[in-house]
């Protein structure tokens, strides 16, 4: 019986490349994650990566897949990465950020709205031009 073949740190490196790249996600951006999940990496720790020049930790390699939305297996370059579904997860993971981003807007919509409610309270007079613009924000939201 013969082994499988090694997987080397240039293999691991091109495919977290080829993930990271059908999931639009630019080096900076990975790093950024995975410095979310604890890991001091810059954009030049994904250079050194996925040229292979520098390899994984187990805990690294855990974190990234997440990130990277895969099993920890794929890293290696194990099965076969279909690229309809990276397609998906690349698709999933910007629904994703633009719902984060979404209701951090809602909440500042709120946060201003609120602040404008003050606002108006402690306002005598209002312009007829200004007072509809206020009434539209404060009803529509």
């Amino acid at each position: 019986m013969t082994a499988p073949p090694a997987t080397t740190d240039a293999q691991i490196g091109r495919t977290v490349q080829q993930l990271r790249e059908h999931l639009g996600i630019t080096q900076s951006r990975l790093a950024e994650d995975m410095v979310a999940h604890g890991h001091a990496w810059h954009q030049q720790t994904v250079v050194k990566t996925e040229k292979g020049l520098r390899p994984l930790r187990l805990t690294e390699a855990c974190d990234l897949a997440t990130v990277l939305h895969v099993e920890l297996d794929r890293l290696t370059g194990a099965g076969q990465m279909r690229p309809e579904l990276l397609a998906v997860r690349g698709h999933l993971l910007r629904c994703e950020e633009a719902e984060r981003t979404a209701e951090v807007a809602r909440a500042a919509a709120a946060a201003a709205r609120s602040s404008l409610r003050a606002a108006v309270k402690g306002t005598p007079e209002i312009p007829g031009d200004l007072k509809s613009r206020v009434d539209a924000v404060l009803t529509d939201p």
